[in-house]
This record gives structure tokens, C-alpha cells and sequence, in this order.
């Protein structure tokens, strides 16, 4: 009877180690992103899906959440790098991270960003999948206060 208890227990245990760990790897991943987003380079298209969903909640006295074309998206981010010295004081720190787990080796990592130009945080996640032993980006969400992404509203 020992055995049979000890032996449920060990199990358990792994149980929890393998979801820790998983869990643990999908933070590394996110603070890698980061890392390469506030570094202004292109190195972070790397970390994206072929076709991930980008989306944009534009604060206004009504929010107006938009979908970014991820084709679109790349070419801010290369725009950005191309000013990457103009923007080397800039970049969003994240607190309040937490890992969901979502199934199918897929997580939600849930942040608040925190822009150092701005005296506020906003709410933010990725969802990351895992694909050949990479995560790669799913989905993108940020609400911002930046108008500028009102122009893909309502573009399919």
C-alpha cells in the first residue's frame, strides 16, 4: 500500500514539474520578446507566427479594438528599428505577469505594459504557441491611446 501511495505521489509531483517548467519556459519566452521589442530591432519578427492576430483596443470615450495586418505590423516594427537610436531611452516594462495555460501546448502570458513615456499602464498578453520546440506568437493584444491604429479599423 506504501508503494501504490508513494508511487501516486511521484506522479503528481511530475506532474506539477512538467506544468511548472512549461509554464516556466513560456515566461522566458515573453521576457525574451520584450527584450528584443525595446531593443527596436527586427530580430523580434522572428518570435511571431506566419499570420499571427495583432490587436489593437484604441482608447477613446469608446474603446475601438482593431485588427492589425500582421503584414502591417512587420512593417512598423522595421520602420522602428530604422529609428532605433532616436528610441534607444524608450520601451514598456511589464508587471503583473501570468501564465495560463490554455491546452494544446498553447499559454497566455497576461501583463500590464508600462510605457516610459507615459505615467500609466495598460493591459497586454500574447499568446504563444508551441510549434517544433519553439513558441512562436499566436496572438498580440495591447490597448493603446495612439489614434494611428484606427486606419485598419474595419479592414478584413
Amino acid at each position: 500500500m506504501k508503494k501504490i501511495v508513494l508511487l501516486i505521489f511521484f506522479i503528481i509531483y511530475l506532474s506539477f514539474c512538467k506544468a511548472y517548467s512549461a509554464e516556466n519556459d513560456a515566461l522566458q519566452f515573453f521576457d525574451r520578446f520584450v527584450t528584443l521589442s525595446n531593443q527596436w530591432g527586427t530580430d523580434v519578427i522572428a518570435l511571431y507566427d506566419t499570420n499571427p492576430v495583432i490587436k489593437r483596443n484604441v482608447l477613446k470615450k469608446t474603446p475601438i479594438l482593431v485588427i492589425v495586418p500582421f503584414e502591417e505590423h512587420k512593417k512598423m516594427l522595421i520602420n522602428y528599428s530604422k529609428h532605433k537610436i532616436l528610441l534607444k531611452g524608450i520601451r514598456n516594462d511589464y508587471k503583473d505577469k501570468k501564465v495560463t495555460n490554455l491546452g494544446n501546448n498553447k499559454y497566455k502570458i497576461s501583463a500590464q505594459r508600462c510605457p516610459t513615456v507615459m505615467r500609466r499602464c495598460f493591459p497586454a498578453y500574447l499568446i504563444i504557441q508551441k510549434q517544433n520546440d519553439q513558441f512562436r506568437i499566436i496572438e498580440e493584444y495591447s490597448d493603446v491611446q495612439t489614434t494611428y491604429f484606427l486606419r485598419f479599423k474595419d479592414k478584413k
